[in-house]
């Protein structure tokens, strides 16, 4: 009788220890921002929230300064794993990224999948066909307009062995734009 209830006592104490578990990694994933459930649009970083855009048509931006443009697929496994360390740099570090606009484009797949028009047409315009993708977009005074495709710059980095890390890192990313940053 001794040894039973011995085991019964351990299986109560496992149960109730894998309880406790479960319930915290409920708790803890339920308030994290989940990653495949953003709602598709277009959003703009204001401190360190992102705030939906309401705009009709792509967003394009038109004012002198440094717009740093994010695409996000949200059945994305790469982006997925990603956008926990994006939001988590920015809100920590911010990095460059405090003193240029940076926009989120949202859709669930590209084109196919997409239930907000401003953000499908931005997927469009800007020839989106891998994710993540990061555009650096620079409005000079005179209306004059560069874009750089961050991603295949970080890609390239990472082939080349200066990058030492398979899935994008947003410290790279932020040196990486940091090259790019001259004054307007």
């Amino acid at each position: 009788m001794n040894g039973m209830s011995t085991t019964l006592l351990l299986i109560i104490i496992f149960l109730l220890i894998g309880g406790f578990i479960a319930a915290y990694m409920f708790i803890s994933y339920t308030s994290a921002e989940n990653p495949s459930r953003i709602p598709n649009g277009i959003y703009i970083l204001r401190g360190d929230r992102f705030e939906p855009l309401q705009i009709s048509g792509a967003y394009i931006p038109r004012e002198p300064g440094y717009y740093f443009l994010y695409f996000h697929n949200n059945l994305c496994p790469h982006c997925q794993t990603f956008y926990p360390k994006w939001i988590d740099y920015l809100r920590k570090e911010g990095g460059v990224f405090r003193n240029i606009t940076v926009i989120e484009v949202v859709c669930d797949w590209f084109t196919e999948r997409c239930s907000s028009d401003p953000a499908r047409s931005t997927f469009q315009l800007y020839r989106i066909s891998q994710s993540p993708s990061f555009l650096l977009i620079k409005i000079g005074l005179n209306r004059s307009v560069d874009v750089v495709d961050i991603g295949a710059e970080y890609s390239k980095l990472k082939n080349e062995g200066k990058i030492p890390t398979e899935e994008f890192e947003p410290s790279y990313i932020d040196v990486i734009v940091r090259r790019y940053i001259t004054p307007i």
